[in-house]
């Protein structure tokens, strides 16, 4: 196992240094950190497979089907990374880019106002919809029934607004336009900090990831991999700093114990128990539940259907269709699986292998797509599918998964369609001055000024 994730990590290392391509090495550290690391620390007796106080126990979770477990999760891993490398090599630059910096520089002049408001509007409502959120919770003794709510999810669009906001703050120039710059950079820091919290950390790793993307644009991969190690040091003791406040009282520790307090917390892989997860898949597919063959990428499309549309809404997740939560008093817990344990539900062993093949068919399209602009459009939207696949590959609630990256980056998708437009009505207007420029001869050019100035 050890020999073939450093395969793997060879060949993500040669897509890096060839295509400039960092999606693969995404891949390999998701299998090492939450897949051999955690086997290899829980058999080390470092640590113990989960246990959730379930309202049926169902699993036996043991060092035998962890190695189990192991194996699939390397091949999903061994499947995607091949085929996404074979997608990548296929890839090629355009012949003739649909846009330019300068471009980008006159569209964001002309949006960044709508910008700032689209963030003052949803920071607004996020707070109303979390008040709500939080009297329905204690009007209803300790309901969650806005717990899943869209509502309350409009709050996540703060990280793609942010993303937005940093194009703004990089077009200005910081000696010419200071004041605006300085005022962009606060109002950046304000939204950054509505995003970091100990219950909503992938909305701070939607942006952060994002941003990290368009700062290293296309430079070099030794230059790029230096910012990623720093950055990525930096991000995973955010990420595990707000794991520890789910816990614990930080406001009274020191600056190096609340960082020694995250690494530890990042050492455990408290954070990364997706093999146990997996674990839980093996158990529940096919003894107690079929596989779905499919059907759970459809509850993506039905999920937005509230029950007082559709009260026989079929329940989502194994734990809710085997009445696991019943005892949780209307809430529900569930140990994210991995992407690969989502697929292994879809269809075993084959819906690991056709559906790792689907999703990185999917995402070179994209990537693709990404090519045709020649400015950091190229950048936000390479940016925000590495940002979607962090919380994608854990897996879980994979409905909720999409509505938290559609909800996160709504306003971005938003910004390339009118950027799209603007892009249009750009040539349009260039194809129509190239028509109604018509050369002449210098002896025409003559005789009709003779014309306009004849009496």
């Amino acid at each position: 196992m050890l020999v073939g994730t450093m395969i793997l990590g060879l060949l993500s290392a040669v897509l890096f240094f060839i295509k400039n391509d960092e999606l693969l090495i995404l891949f390999v550290l998701f299998f090492y950190t939450s897949g051999l690391n955690r086997y290899n620390l829980v058999v080390a007796g470092g640590d113990h497979w989960v246990r959730v106080a379930y309202a049926k126990n169902i699993f036996n979770l043991t060092n035998e089907l962890g190695l189990v477990a192991l194996n699939y999760f390397f091949i999903g891993t061994a499947v995607m990374c091949g085929s996404y490398f074979l997608f990548s090599m296929t890839r090629k630059e355009p012949a003739v880019f649909k846009d330019n910096t300068s471009l980008l520089n006159a569209f964001l002049k002309q949006n960044q106002a709508p910008i700032i408001a689209i963030f003052l509007v949803i920071s607004s409502v996020s707070f109303y919809a979390k008040l709500a959120f939080v009297n329905s919770f204690m009007a209803s003794g300790g309901g969650i029934a806005l717990g899943g709510s869209y509502y309350v999810m409009i709050g996540f669009g703060i990280g793609g607004v942010i993303t937005l906001m940093y194009l703004v703050f990089k077009n200005y120039d910081l000696k010419k336009q200071f004041i605006p710059k300085l005022i962009i950079g606060v109002i950046i820091a304000f939204a950054a900090s509505l995003t970091y919290s100990s219950s909503g950390r992938f909305q701070f790793l939607s942006w952060s990831i994002t941003l990290g993307i368009i700062f290293v644009g296309n430079k070099n991969p030794l230059y790029k991999l230096r910012i990623y190690v720093i950055g990525g040091l930096a991000v995973s003791l955010a990420f595990g700093l707000a794991g520890v406040k789910r816990r614990t009282d930080t406001s009274t520790m020191g600056t190096m114990e609340k960082l020694s307090m995250a690494w530890e917390r990042n050492k455990s892989t408290e954070d990364a128990t997706m093999l146990d997860g997996f674990m839980m898949v093996l158990e529940v597919y096919p003894n107690h539940l079929g596989y779905h063959y499919g059907t759970e990428h459809l509850e993506i499309l039905y999920r937005p259907i509230p029950r007082s549309i559709w009260p026989d809404k079929p329940l989502g997740g194994y734990a809710n269709k085997l009445g696991l939560n019943d005892n949780m008093g209307g809430g529900s817990v569930g140990i994210s699986q991995s992407l690969y344990g989502t697929f292994y539900g879809e269809g075993g062993t084959t819906g690991i292998v056709i559906l790792s093949v689907i999703y990185c068919f999917i995402v070179n399209l994209i990537m693709r797509y990404s090519l045709n602009f020649n400015s950091d459009v190229r950048h936000i939207i390479k940016g925000i599918t590495i940002a979607s696949l962090v919380p994608l590959l854990r897996g879980g609630d994979l409905p909720g998964i999409y509505a938290f990256i559609g909800m996160s980056f709504w306003p971005v998708f938003l910004f390339i369609s009118r950027y799209n437009s603007f892009l249009r009505r750009h040539r349009f207007l260039q194809l129509e001055a190239m028509q109604n420029y018509v050369p002449v001869s210098s002896s025409e050019r003559q005789n009709k000024n003779d014309f306009l100035y004849a009496d």
